[in-house]
């Protein structure tokens, strides 16, 4: 008996060792090494369907290859082409896969990277990918950099809990992940780098011949409003109407690309983690060194100046007290063949978006954007004066107007209805002001016209308080050197407004939610919570922008519950709870290493979100402003008011012009004849290609197969059959 189980337990032991040599076990770190990969210093570490991953521990650098083509992106530079043209600094920056600053005391000069600087690193092999432990033990930092193929992604993420600073007075300010990855030399490759720069932008990566001493670099989110000083600004930039001077465009979308059109390849980076405090960075060549370069930066630690006192007697420079602990994580959604190119990138992320929820499909169906100022207030012998522009009644006799011109459909934010005017701020309940017609003339109005498709979205801006209307010291938000944050204008009434802590805001919103819906009423415009973000402090403690995130998130989201919400300019993280997306700009700020402007964000979302263009009737080149939204898919949008605006000469709101309704009603119910038209077309579908044809044309290919050709040519042009008249456009299949 005895000798038979042994015999069993023998045949079984010679078949488990037969399988377990049949099975390779995982290569060790000497066997990676020893394995060959075609590229100096490179060893083959994973592979994907697509894709082979190669890594260079020394410099911890990648390589990555596609299988069919055979090309390459690369994350330091190799090439050597331009080797001793630059400093040590630089080409230690080149040749690294990573690189900090480091704030010493406070002083944020110091460059870590791993040519100039010494360093441990141990790395560890996974299924996918590779975990490299880095430590600087000079400055006492140390973090793991985790690194996987994810079927047609590439993911690059720092644990927080990696992330070390053991020295003291030593912090890491910045972490640039892979700031070389897909470069390029001067003009050796075809292609461009694409920026989230307004609806979307292109550096070309060709010869730049050194004209240009920088490049794109902007924070996602817009700046931090925690660390500016208290600033001086126009009443035009805190309506969020218009404005004379144009600033820079905010990044809105966490996202940078990157395409060579030669090789057919490329990404769309999506930064996933970390984003609350990462800027964008695309620095072409010419600027500082020879080569093209993007790349996202994460900022952990920073510095800010701190009053001495109360009296002004001077400031100090100060270190924030703890770093921003978040998880920084980087996806590469790789391209290659037709798809290397912004139309993909832009299929790519709208892909990206709609599989993990972070937007939803909603009703594209068209409406004509046209938003009404109800009253603003200018000064009196005692007090002020309401100054009307539209009311009530003259709203109603308006979309009768419109109505009769044919048109069917229409959405309107309704501004300045507030009790007080449109700089009464915050608005912490329903309460229209009697100038208007009152609150209950207003909530018949608003049902009256929704019953009819011409929907009233009443407007909050919901982070400012007016000094003069409202006390709000206790709920002002501070910044993060304890000084209150302000803005003081040189405006006719009201001079200085203070900006709510994100739980004040919140609550105030609820509150005047609460009140609104009460009525029966649940249509709402949402400004500031869509598109501002800072760190604060409040009672001793510090909060992050990812706490005001958090905040906002969480107070729109509960709001959204309940009400219908279009979002002024939203940021991304906002993008899922808008029913519209409400100011989209139509082109980029205009920087001139920018080559050419490219409707990237309205590619992403034509056909899930209705998007509305930046108030038209103010912009100079209307007729070039109406081929813009044509060719990105986006609908007017109109600020008009029944008074003439010369009666708001004394008020604030003396920046507006040329919004009188009786000078704008033809045009849009025009407006409204061409856009539903188009909308009807395209209804649906999504924005497949968009081409910058040879003869000068712009070809917008839809996912059902119409294509839309716009001309913005003084002459007639032709393309696939077509015949498109100067300075218009031809809709076909």
């Amino acid at each position: 008996m005895v000798c038979k189980l042994m015999k069993k337990y023998i045949a079984l032991g010679a078949v488990l060792l037969f399988v377990f040599l049949l099975i390779p076990p995982a290569a060790s770190a000497q066997e990676r090494e020893g394995a060959s990969s075609g590229f100096e210093g490179y060893t083959l570490v994973a592979e994907s369907g697509d894709y082979r991953l190669y890594y260079c521990e020394p410099r911890f650098s990648i390589l990555l290859q596609n299988k069919e083509t055979g090309t390459c992106l690369e994350s330091a530079v190799s090439d050597e082409k331009d080797d001793g043209a630059n400093n040590k600094s630089w080409t230690g920056y080149m040749k690294s896969g990573i690189v900090l600053y480091a704030i010493i005391g406070t002083t944020n000069t110091y460059q870590v990277d791993m040519l100039t600087c010494k360093n441990n690193i141990k790395t560890s092999y996974t299924k996918n990918g590779l975990s490299a432990a880095i430590e600087f033990p000079e400055y006492g930092f140390a973090l793991t950099v985790e690194v996987a193929l994810e079927g047609g992604d590439l993911i690059v993420r720092v644990p927080d809990s990696s992330i070390k600073e053991e020295k003291k007075d030593n912090y890491i300010s910045t972490v640039s992940l892979f700031p070389f990855f897909g470069y390029s030399y001067l003009d050796d490759k075809e292609g461009y780098m694409l920026i989230p720069d307004g609806n979307g932008a292109l550096i070309r990566l060709n010869d730049k011949e050194g004209k240009y001493s920088t490049g794109f670099s902007r924070l996602i989110y817009g700046k931090d409003y925690g660390f500016e000083q208290t600033v001086a600004v126009a009443t035009s930039e805190l309506g969020k109407s218009f404005n004379f001077l144009v600033e820079p465009n905010e990044v809105i979308a966490p996202v940078f690309g990157l395409a060579h059109t030669d090789d057919r390849q490329g990404y769309l980076a999506v930064v996933e983690s970390g984003d609350e405090r990462c800027s964008i960075e695309a620095h072409p060549n010419g600027a500082m060194i020879a080569y093209n370069r993007c790349f996202a930066k994460f900022l952990l630690r920073d510095i800010f100046t701190q009053p001495l006192n109360n009296s002004n007697s001077g400031t100090v420079q100060s270190v924030e007290a703890e770093r921003t602990h978040m998880d920084l994580q980087l996806r590469y959604r790789l391209l290659s063949g037709d798809d290397a190119n912004y139309s993909g990138m832009a299929a790519s992320y709208r892909d990206y978006l709609l599989g993990n929820g972070e937007v939803a499909l909603k009703d594209t169906g068209y409406n004509t954007r046209v938003d009404f100022l109800g009253t603003d207030r200018e000064e009196f012998i005692l007090g002020t004066a309401a100054v009307t522009m539209t009311t009530v009644e003259n709203i109603r006799e308006m979309y009768g107007r419109l109505r009769s011109a044919g048109v069917g459909h229409v959405l309107t934010v309704y501004k300045g209805w507030q009790s007080g005017g449109f700089y009464s701020l915050p608005i912490s309940g329903y309460r229209a002001d009697r100038h208007i017609g009152g609150t209950a003339a207003l909530t018949n109005l608003i049902k009256e016209a929704g019953a009819e498709g011409y929907k009233i979205y009443l407007y909050d801006q919901t982070l400012r308080a007016n000094s003069a209307t409202n006390a709000t010291t206790f709920n002002a938000m501070k910044m993060v050197n304890k000084r209150t944050y302000k803005y003081e204008s040189r405006d006719e009434v009201y001079r200085l407004f203070y900006m709510l802590m994100p739980a004040a805001a919140g609550n105030t919103l609820r509150k005047f939610t609460e009140s609104y819906i009460n009525k029966g009423v649940n249509t709402l415009a949402i400004d500031g919570m869509s598109n501002q973000l800072f760190s604060y402090s409040s009672r001793g403690g510090y909060y992050t922008r990812t706490d005001t995130r958090n905040a906002f998130v969480n107070a729109v989201a509960s709001i959204s519950e309940k009400c219908n919400l279009v979002l002024e300019e939203p940021f991304a993280y906002m993008w899922k709870y808008a029913d519209a997306f409400l100011d989209m700009p139509l082109a980029s700020s205009g920087y001139l290493y920018a080559d050419e402007d490219v409707p990237f964000l309205s590619m992403v979302l034509k056909g899930v979100i209705p998007i509305y263009s930046e108030y038209i009737n103010f912009k100079a080149n209307k007729t070039e402003s109406f081929l813009k939204m044509v060719e990105s898919g986006i609908y007017p949008s109109f600020y008009l008011t029944y008074e003439n605006s010369s009666k708001l000469i004394y008020t604030n709101s003396n920046y507006l012009y040329s919004t009188e309704f009786a000078s704008y009603e033809k045009t849009v119910s025009q407006y409204d004849a061409e856009f539903s038209a188009l909308a009807k077309k395209t209804e649906g579908a999504f924005i497949r290609r968009h081409e910058k044809l040879e003869n000068g044309l712009v070809k917008v290919s839809y996912s059902n197969g119409v294509k839309i050709y716009v001309n913005y040519s003084g002459a007639a042009l032709k393309a696939d059959g077509i015949i498109v008249k100067a300075l218009s456009y031809e809709a076909g299949e």
